[in-house]
């Protein structure tokens, strides 16, 4: 359905457009082709339409129906298609027009007939120089035309850049592609044998018709065109001059004329600048070229995108030019800001874990950052947080938790490690990260914390077939933490056991290890895929020693996540899975059982599960926490989670770059121990209570794109809670409450409006 405006007077105008595909290998096939296709209708046939309120579709200044455009459609269409393989479709357009009102509404369907595809027989490199018939060989396995492969033009366009790119890094520094060219043979080679019995020859041409019919094949032949010296030449790197401190508006090209005065050389590389606002050594360190070696064009682009990630520079680019029978590098880099200073102020309205009350919580937040420490690159971040929540209720005292805590991290840009040589190596964005935090939290009347961590990592960033992959491993991470607890708090625990473990006094020494892999999928280039795996090992080593197992805590923690987004034209669905699970081996008394309830999972608010507030659900089915400490609201935490969310995102007005959407969402998940369970078994996990157990949430939302950012704002409704004692936990949808009040007095709300900057997965 479409509104239609300024249609035109009795005329017959574009109204609708559609596009059917018979004979496609799948539905998925179909429908990927079919939204394909619908990029290639000429622009004067093709209905313009805009989407508002999610419902109504409006076409805006609809264009007459000109029936002489339809054959560029066609070819346009046959063109895409050809590029996909199918050589021999047949498209028959079918045009109908109905009159509504003094409308007349014209709708064009494409009807598409695939045919079979032209599949590969052979490929061949015929190359005239035997280097460069030698490297094509060599690396044959990597080329993206295969036998029995579908023939398109695409991959012949992607074969022939990908050996322009293999030459290129193999020293050929004129060689492009106007030098190479894919032969097709579509003859029939039973074609070429001569008869001359006249009766024989039409057989043989029927039936090599016919065979090309039912099993339609070419073969592919890469060759070379006319070639000089100066093409079949492989050049070596002379020189890399690296241009440290130029200005935004200076031109490259004005810079190889007149280069800056001051200059420093380092074995094979040359620095020059105005002012030394980096060091030569790390120059030397971030590059991996070697002078004398065969130039690789490569190589050359991944040394522009190291020095571009590295945030010292803002602006990174390059030359290449060829002096004598050398090639020489030139890169041209625009140094950033050096340092900058940043303040946040954040409110966050919740009820308090300790006590009661309604919270009102405000903090400041300053960032002090410096991109270029001791002039080599080196990342350095300073972090100061103040914070305070005020108890909203009357009669209470106004001040509840005071807290600040400051943080220092450096970020190295390269390797380090003891007794081995800082080397840059191609293809490898690595860094290596330290840091330090401390934190003080004073809970008025129930405990202090103070706690001190620091850690020692690695990372590597890696692009591989259009994805970026990340590498975080960490061989050491400390985390101390001293707590003084008063009387209310004892109180508290006393009548609330589950939290003894959440206080307990412990400190860790752990190393983790993550992989990331973030990227769009290679089958279907509207999917974004997203992976993290992660394990975080704590006090493995320090447990062969008595002494220190009475203070540090041994525990394994395992995660993992996959997120899933497949974008339409307007609209968007998204999934995510994500589990963790973590086992206390500990043989301590006071420190065995759960995890730290730092490294616990939780579950609810504005990025979980979200018919829940913050670590508002769980354990399991246990009804704990509400028969317990009369209208006390505490944080739930777990040693293992599972939950699943889907999504159906979509716009609703756009006004100009800024859009307004929604969405319709589930949540299904929980939070569970896997040991201590005390006398409460429903807290614990059971593959045969999963069904009991899980939580459901469903629920619908506005989101606020402003492009850079975006507003959230979601409203979710508690459809099976896996603590609500009738019903199997499933909400009445015949008689819904709103609210309910549990066993030890406290009022709970069967939905729950969340509020989030950005996303929840």
């Amino acid at each position: 359905m479409a509104i239609v405006r300024n249609y035109p007077k009795e005329k017959e105008f574009i109204y609708n457009n559609k596009i059917i595909v018979k004979d496609a290998a799948s539905v998925q096939n179909a429908k990927e082709l079919s939204i394909a296709l619908d990029n290639y209708w000429d622009d004067s046939i093709k209905v313009l339409k805009i989407r508002q309120y999610g419902i109504f579709n409006t076409i805006i200044k609809p264009q007459s129906y000109q029936p002489e455009r339809m054959s560029r459609t066609i070819q346009y269409m046959s063109d895409f298609l050809a590029s996909q393989g199918y050589n021999h479709p047949t498209l028959t357009p079918i045009i109908r027009t109905d009159t509504v009102k003094k409308e007349w509404r014209t709708t064009v369907t494409m009807e598409v007939e695939l045919n079979k595809k032209t599949l590969l027989d052979s490929i061949s490199y015929q190359l005239s120089d035997p280097i460069l018939q030698n490297i094509a060989l060599k690396n044959s396995q990597a080329s993206y035309l295969k036998k029995g492969q579908a023939f398109s033009n695409q991959g012949i366009n992607n074969e022939l850049d990908r050996l322009v790119t293999l030459f290129r890094s193999n020293g050929f520094f004129n060689f492009t592609k106007e030098k190479i060219f894919a032969e097709v043979d579509t003859i029939d080679a039973s074609l070429m044998v001569l008869q001359l019995d006249p009766l024989s020859q039409i057989t043989q041409v029927t039936e090599a018709k016919e065979k090309n019919n039912q099993n339609p094949s070419w073969k592919i032949s890469i060759q070379l065109r006319n070639l000089t010296k100066d093409i079949t030449k492989q050049y070596s790197v002379g020189q890399q001059l690296f241009y440290s401190d130029i200005a935004l508006i200076d031109n490259p090209d004005s810079i190889l004329t007149h280069p800056p005065l001051k200059r420093d050389t380092l074995d094979h590389l040359v620095h020059l600048y105005t002012i030394p606002k980096f060091k030569s050594a790390l120059f030397k360190e971030q590059a991996f070229i070697q002078k004398g070696s065969l130039f690789n064009e490569s190589s050359y682009y991944q040394t522009l995108n190291n020095f571009s990630s590295l945030g010292a520079w803002q602006q990174v680019d390059g030359r290449i030019a060829l002096v004598n029978d050398s090639v020489y590098l030139h890169y041209f880099l625009v140094p950033n800001f050096r340092r900058s200073v940043n303040f946040d102020i954040e409110g966050s309205r919740n009820t308090a874990q300790l006590g009661s009350g309604n919270l009102l919580g405000l903090s400041t937040n300053m960032t002090y950052r410096d991109r270029n420490v001791q002039r080599k690159a080196i990342a350095s971040t300073t972090s100061l947080r103040l914070g305070v929540e005020l108890n909203l209720n009357s009669g209470s005292n106004l001040t509840q938790t005071l807290l600040w805590n400051v943080g220092q991290t450096y970020s190295f840009p390269n390797l380090l490690i003891p007794f081995v040589k800082k080397v840059a190596k191609a293809n490898q964005n690595v860094k290596s990260n330290f840091s330090m935090y401390g934190s003080y939290m004073d809970r008025l009347d129930f405990y202090q914390l103070k706690s001190f961590t620091t850690s020692w990592g690695y990372e590597w960033k890696k692009n591989k077939n259009g994805k970026q992959q990340l590498i975080n491993y960490r061989p050491l991470n400390i985390e101390l933490y001293l707590l003084n607890k008063f009387s209310q708090l004892d109180s508290l625990l006393i009548l609330n056991p589950f939290l003894r473990s959440s206080f307990n006094e412990g400190n860790i020494v752990s190393q983790s290890l993550s992989y990331t892999n973030i990227g769009n999928s290679s089958k279907h280039p509207r999917q974004q895929e997203y992976l993290r795996l992660g394990i975080e090992e704590a006090g493995g080593l320090l447990g062969l020693s008595q002494k220190l197992t009475n203070n540090f805590y041994r525990f394994l923690k395992l995660e993992a996540e996959y997120r899933s987004t497949y974008k339409y034209d307007n609209s968007e669905i998204a999934w995510r899975l994500m589990g963790g699970w973590g086992n206390n081996y500990s043989n301590n008394a006071r420190l065995s059982g759960q995890l730290p309830f730092f490294k616990q999972f939780t579950a609810g608010g504005p990025y979980s599960m979200r018919a829940w507030g913050l670590r508002q659900l769980g354990l399991g089915s246990s009804t704990f926490y509400d028969t317990s400490s009369a209208r006390q609201n505490f944080d739930r935490f777990g040693d293992l989670q599972l939950e699943a969310n889907f999504e159906y995102r979509f716009t609703f007005l756009q006004l100009g770059s800024y859009k307004i959407g929604s969405a319709l969402f589930t949540d299904i998940g929980n939070v569970w121990n896997t040991r201590d369970l005390g006398n409460d078994l429903n807290a614990g996990f059971k593959l045969d209570r999963l069904y009991k157990d899980l939580a459901i949430a469903v629920g619908t939302g506005l989101r606020m794109d402003f492009d850079y950012f975006i507003i959230r704002i979601d409203y979710a409704l508690k459809m099976k809670d896996p603590t609500r004692q009738n019903n199997n936990g499933w909400l009445n949808l015949s008689d819904i409450k709103w609210d309910e009040i549990k066993s030890n007095g406290l009022r709970v709300n069967n939905y729950a409006w969340q509020f989030g900057i950005g996303l929840p997965f």
